[in-house]
């Protein structure tokens, strides 16, 4: 992380290389010096003020294309698309299950006006907890018990799951179609609700 007071203290000369087009410094060092440079009286030309503003931009653009690298599509921009990210998906999936990880994609479907995509993945993940369930009571005898060596196979069987709602994805989603990431406050709310009454029926019963 860029300190801006370390920033502060250096001379114009050695702030002027930071807004260079070949700055190889990242966006907030950019930002800095330039706003520092504009407290000290520096003035910029209208076409100096947007070429290394666009040159902010473009570094923020990659800097956070390097964060989001499995979420491939995902950008700043305010007028994006509001979609639920990969990550957040295969969280969902290896956390709650693969069908609540399926419901994120499928709404992001929708959102896109696809309701193809979102058929097939709510479909698959039904089809792949039914066979997980069926794995999981075959080699350790009750689905429902988390408290024994099924937990690890869950898990795995959660991301071989999550792996098949990304090929979906990757098959069937616009390529070129760039979006923004959706709160999944909500989401995840409803999904500790949900697990928490089965689990209190599965109790009692």
């Amino acid at each position: 992380m860029v300190n801006r007071n370390v920033i502060n203290k250096l001379s114009d000369n050695e702030l002027e290389k930071y807004i260079k087009p070949y700055s190889r410094s990242v966006a907030d060092a950019v930002q800095y010096a330039y706003e520092i440079l504009k407290d000290r009286g520096r003035d910029f030309t209208p076409a100096e003020s947007e070429q290394i503003e666009a040159l902010i931009n473009k570094k923020r653009e990659a800097e956070f294309a390097e964060e989001n690298s499995w979420d491939e599509g995902a950008t700043t921009d305010e007028n994006a698309i509001e979609l639920y990210k990969n990550s957040a998906i295969l969280f969902f999936c290896l956390f709650f299950g693969v069908i609540f990880g399926a419901v994120l994609q499928a709404l992001n479907f929708v959102k896109i006006k696809d309701l193809k995509g979102a058929v097939f993945s709510l479909l698959f993940a039904v089809g792949f907890a039914l066979l997980q369930i069926f794995i999981i009571d075959y080699t350790s005898g009750n689905y429902m018990d988390i408290t024994d060596g099924s937990f690890y196979i869950r898990i795995f069987l959660s991301g071989i799951g999550a792996v098949g709602l990304s090929l979906i994805r990757a098959l069937m989603f616009p390529k070129d179609l760039k979006y923004r990431s959706r709160s999944t406050v909500v989401p995840v709310v409803i999904s500790f609700l949900i697990l928490a009454a089965i689990f209190i029926i599965y109790i009692k019963g």
